[in-house]
């Protein structure tokens, strides 16, 4: 498979009143076609962030935003925003947004929403757009007849397939999904989850899945990437990822992960995330690391490629 995006040293540092908050610091990955990247970590180490800095869904507070996105041959980030915005921006890379309820506007009919990207990016007409809309929302398992509902009519799972097929709509390459069953029962949870595997399957999407649930990541992952106060500290590929992770973090996260067909004393990780503000010197995990020695409280580890997979740990 070819690679299709390529990300190299991409930053993301937001100015506040106590300081420059490090979200994204000095992140590298590649995604190929019709693979899913599966980004997992704790509750505000960055993944959020890194969503939006690769579809440039920036605040006004950015200090520093820099590094390359290579899509597809084409680096975005030499590009003007409208030029970005024109050619890429929901065409070839689109979004599904954490909170799919908030993400609906409450006064619009849903096909209008589904069918909105399609005026805007593609400049079709109104009428067309809406039978677009039809396709899409069939394709995500609605009756087309939903189309002229409010979001308020719909259930939780139908709110989120909605989103869903606004993202997929435009037909793109990629799409990030941030958490995207994060507030909807298991069952409903499960019922996603197999929507994004056939999409995946029939369109040949290729996937950024950001997520805190490790168990969830596994349905859908054929990559993991580890986030950790703002830097990824391991990247692997699923199969051996959650049989053997090799970063001390990694290995922490899955031991605090149930497993069905094996007994396993569970346990945590001590401690609590640092401040992005102001960040451990060394490596990041550090203070919590059973692991660490000297060096880690001295230099930041590069990532060292381990049989095809990539872990930044001095213990490599």
């Amino acid at each position: 498979m070819s690679t299709i995006l390529s990300v190299r040293d991409l930053k993301l540092y937001y100015r506040t009143r106590k300081g420059v908050v490090k979200a994204v610091d000095d992140v590298s990955f590649d995604l190929k076609r019709g693979e899913t990247l599966a980004i997992v970590g704790e509750s505000g180490c960055g993944k959020t962030s890194l969503a939006k800095a690769l579809i440039r869904l920036l605040p006004r507070n950015v200090h520093t935003y820099e590094g390359s996105v290579v899509f597809d041959g084409t680096e975005l980030m030499k590009l003007s925003y409208e030029d970005f915005r024109k050619n890429f921006l929901w065409r070839r890379i689109s979004m599904v947004f954490q909170g799919a309820q908030n993400s609906l506007n409450p006064v619009l009919k849903v096909g209008f929403q589904v069918a909105e990207p399609l005026m805007v990016h593609y400049g079709l007409e109104k009428e067309e757009a809406l039978e677009r809309a039809k396709k899409a929302v069939k394709l995500v398992g609605i009756d087309e007849t939903f189309v002229n509902r409010y979001p308020f009519e719909l259930s939780g799972g139908m709110k989120q397939r909605v989103v869903i097929a606004m993202a997929l709509v435009t037909e793109p390459d990629i799409v990030i999904l941030d958490e995207p069953t994060s507030a909807l029962d298991v069952i409903t949870q499960a019922n996603i989850m197999n929507l994004l595997k056939r999409l995946k399957r029939e369109l040949g999407l290729s996937y950024i899945f950001i997520t805190h649930d490790i168990a969830l990541s596994s349905e859908l992952a054929d990559k993991v990437a580890v986030m950790y106060a703002g830097h990824l500290l391991e990247i692997a590929e699923a199969e051996t990822f959650y049989k053997e992770p090799l970063h001390p973090y990694s290995k922490g996260l899955m031991a605090s992960v149930p497993t069905l067909r094996s007994e396993k004393k569970l346990s945590y990780i001590p401690g609590t995330p640092p401040s992005l503000i102001a960040p451990p010197h060394g490596c990041r995990f550090h203070p919590r690391c059973p692991y660490a020695f000297e060096k880690c409280r001295k230099d930041v580890p590069p990532m060292f490629e381990i049989k095809g997979e990539y872990v930044r740990c001095w213990l490599y």
